[in-house]
């Protein structure tokens, strides 16, 4: 263990090291729910999602996945090449190449092979967002969807909204502003139902209202 830490946080793999942690947490805290994405369904807005990188990206075949997916492949790839080559070059007993020079060919190979096989898996991702069907912000207006975040306040929360085909929309929501007063914050918590009711276009959010409303909100005075 000692000894691949030291491989780890030496040059060149200390370059990918961080990234892969940054990455961990990063689709850690996704799943988790606490933090929000701006991806209306795995696949109905991929291709929004990947200019966030520019043409750069598109130029690389890598416009029909999502930026984060593209960029989570790289580096890890990127991790592994450059731990395995640096393993391989302090085993080797014979090397003359100063370290200098074998660290910097590793690190190349590194970024090289881990974009090489980030296109390479991306292939295969592309027809699974390319497949997903396209959907309309309005077309989600009064579904179900439950909370994935601990609450919904009028700053923030997500949602998770299954339809009938299988479809998993992963959304963005809130409270709204002029919601009647009454309603229970705790209608609003980790698993609980909510129907949509509007798409705030500016905040590129869903306003949602609790499926069961308290009988005494006077809904008519939102």
């Amino acid at each position: 263990m000692t000894e691949f830490l030291d491989v780890a946080l030496s040059f060149p793999a200390v370059v990918f090291s961080f990234g892969v942690i940054a990455v961990f947490l990063y689709w850690i805290v996704v799943i988790l729910g606490a933090l929000d994405v701006d991806i209306v369904s795995f696949g109905a807005e991929a291709d929004a999602e990947a200019e966030a990188g520019g043409g750069f990206w598109s130029a690389f075949g890598f416009g029909a996945v999502p930026f984060t997916v593209v960029l989570s492949l790289w580096i890890t790839l990127g991790w592994v090449v450059t731990v395995l080559g640096t393993a391989w070059v302090r085993s080797a007993e014979d090397m003359v190449v100063p370290a200098a020079v074998s660290g910097s060919a590793t690190l190349v190979a590194g970024i090289g092979v881990g974009m090489l096989g980030a296109k390479l898996l991306s292939g295969p991702l592309s027809k699974l967002f390319a497949d997903a069907p396209a959907t309309s912000h309005r077309d989600l207006i009064g579904k179900v969807c439950v909370v994935r975040t601990g609450t919904v306040t009028t700053d923030s929360g997500q949602a998770e909204l299954a339809e009938e085909d299988g479809t998993i929309h992963i959304i963005n929501v809130r409270r709204s502003v002029h919601e009647p007063d009454g309603i229970d914050d705790e209608l609003f918590a980790r698993h609980s139902k909510l129907v949509i009711f509007d798409y705030d276009e500016s905040d590129k959010t869903f306003l949602v209202v609790p499926v069961a409303m308290p009988p005494e909100v006077d809904v008519g005075g939102q």
